[in-house]
């Protein structure tokens, strides 16, 4: 029976001690400085000592930011890319945008350039491709740095519900594609992303709501109104 006990016992601590070196790593604040810590024991990890960080993110890897300059830092508190950046971004889909005397790039894990510093504005990857902004002119491209959709439009935002908004040189503005395609030809004077299968969009004088055909759900109630409803729907998932 005190073998069968012990056997027991050194199976339970051996199953806390996995539970414990399986959590996450979480930020916490001290002194108004950024530091980690095991979330489950408490026992810091990361000394508060930076000015910001994220949050340790699931390939554990944390973005942090010491003086003006950004670089990043591993579950163990490892610089592991140094801090060398004027700005920056968590990982996203392996690579992460960082900026360096005013023009952005991509990074890999390894501190390796893998997309040229070039881009004036430059976005996350999502779903392997990023918006990006070069000479003035807004379009996506793939994870080799390739142009999947060209550098042509005058502005741009994210898709969403697999629609994005962008503006011709004639300051209209269309939905394309993850392809690139125009799906609603520009004809708006203004236009925002879809969410929940609409978008705001100004067509002539009125602003109003479409779905992703185009078809006119509702006209536009003032902001205030707008945002109490945005925050009830927020509430209610």
């Amino acid at each position: 029976m005190k073998t069968t006990y012990k056997l027991l016992l050194i199976s339970a601590s051996i199953g806390i001690a996995s539970l414990v070196n399986a959590q996450d790593v979480i930020r916490f604040y001290q002194g108004g400085k950024v530091g980690y810590k095991n979330k489950v024991t408490g026992e810091i990890v990361v000394q508060p000592n930076y000015t910001a960080g994220s949050e340790m993110m699931a390939d554990k890897t944390a973005l942090v930011l010491e003086g003006r300059k950004r670089g990043f830092i591993n579950d163990k508190g490892e610089v592991i890319i140094p801090f060398m950046y004027d700005d920056a971004s968590i990982f996203c889909e392996g690579l992460a945008r960082v900026m360096k005397e005013g023009k952005h790039g991509y990074i890999n894990i390894k501190n390796e350039t893998v997309i040229p510093f070039q881009y004036t504005f430059a976005d996350d990857f999502k779903t392997g491709i990023a918006r990006v902004q070069k000479d003035g002119k807004y379009g996506w491209i793939d994870l080799t740095g390739k142009e999947v959709i060209p550098l042509q439009y005058a502005m741009a935002y994210n898709f969403g519900d697999g629609l994005a908004p962008v503006k011709n040189d004639e300051g209209k503005w269309g939905y394309i594609n993850p392809q690139g395609t125009y799906v609603l030809q520009p004809k708006f004077a203004d236009a925002k992303p879809f969410s929940n299968g609409e978008a705001l969009v100004k067509n002539g004088d009125e602003y109003i709501f479409i779905n992703t055909t185009g078809k006119k759900l509702r006209e536009m109630k003032n902001m205030e109104e707008e945002e109490r409803e945005r925050e009830q729907g927020a509430n209610k998932k």
